[in-house]
């Protein structure tokens, strides 16, 4: 019992503390535990990377310079920048891809020829589990078949989507007119106050990175209805002529020589759902931006059409089937 009492009191005497340690350990916590690290994060203006401004200053230099070169206002200069953006970067990729597609439209013949022994194979190996498992199976060698084929002619499917890369070139070239337009909002900001009403049209102040792109030049670089390219255009042309610029692109290329797969018309149906939205969505758009994107897309569809005339996709005939043999009379009456 003495043993116990005594336990008890020393630990309810380090459990108790004066006043005067609590006060000491209070200031020592504030300053040891309390005190931010040097390490920690502060939250400050930092700089932005420098990235943007390496991929976008060179696009700034090929506007500035064309419309150096040329003299004409802003609103004749950005096509024709549009047009060398196009000529330089996206139309080598597209002729590339152009002879990818031939070579696999010249191939169908023979991937098809495959299809009967493949069946043939098909059968003997799954045949005994129903259709529906002998079909999977002719369907998946045929794929295989057709990997190899065109991996022996070096027209590879990955290679159809390489006209993918002119997004970030197109993306570069509309940031570069937003900073040229003085825009605090970015493309999808401009998409979001379209919806919401607002107007993002506002002027660079001192403190924003990539303030010099301003262009004072745009204010009058316009034309007929639209003559301050900084502003969205006040009769709400322009929006509606994109779009109408996008569904005419994609009627013309589902006139395409080669039959169409379902995933290639699910992509067709979204693609003309977004030309249907665009005009809606884009009518805070700058001036400038619009008639950037409308240049480009008219180019586009004229390389195309060129591509068409002079690098056709032929559609293959099927093989013309041999005549018959034709026994004269002679021979007819040798025959017993």
């Amino acid at each position: 019992m003495p043993w116990n009492r005594f336990h008890a009191a020393t630990s309810m005497s380090c459990l108790i503390r004066p006043r005067a340690s609590q006060a000491h350990s209070t200031s020592r916590l504030s300053k040891v535990f309390l005190k931010p690290r040097p390490s920690n994060r502060a939250f400050h203006a930092s700089p932005r990377p420098q990235f943007l401004e390496t991929v976008i200053l060179p696009v700034h230099s090929l506007f500035e310079g064309v419309h150096t070169l040329t003299g004409l206002p802003w609103v004749y200069s950005i096509p024709l920048a549009a047009l060398s953006i196009r000529t330089i970067f996206v139309l080598p990729i597209s002729i590339y891809t152009r002879r990818i597609t031939q070579k696999q439209a010249a191939l169908a013949p023979l991937v098809q020829s495959w299809d009967y022994q493949l069946r043939k194979d098909a059968i003997k190996e799954v045949g005994h589990l129903g259709p529906s498992s002998t079909t999977a199976v002719v369907l998946k060698k045929l794929r295989q078949k057709r990997k190899e084929l065109y991996r022996r002619w070096s027209c590879e499917l990955w290679k159809g989507f390489l006209p993918i890369i002119q997004l970030p070139v197109f993306l570069v070239a509309v940031e570069c007119l937003r900073k040229m337009c003085g825009t605090h909002e970015g493309l999808l900001g401009l998409l979001v106050a379209s919806i919401s009403g607002g107007d993002p049209t506002v002027l660079v102040d001192g403190a924003m990175t990539l303030k010099d792109l301003f262009e004072p030049g745009f204010i009058t670089g316009g034309a007929l209805w639209f003559p301050d390219l900084t502003k969205a255009d006040p009769e709400l042309r322009l929006p509606f002529i994109l779009s109408g610029v996008m569904l005419f692109s994609l009627v013309r290329f589902s006139r395409s020589n080669l039959p169409s797969s379902v995933w290639q018309k699910r992509i067709r149906g979204i693609m003309a759902t977004m030309a249907l939205a665009a005009g809606p969505l884009l009518l805070n758009m700058p001036s400038a931006m619009l008639v950037y994107w409308i240049s480009s897309s008219v180019i586009a569809q004229a390389q195309g059409f060129l591509l068409n005339k002079l690098m056709p996709i032929n559609r293959v005939s099927p093989c013309q089937p041999r005549k018959p043999l034709r026994i004269g009379r002679a021979m007819a009456n040798k025959i017993p």
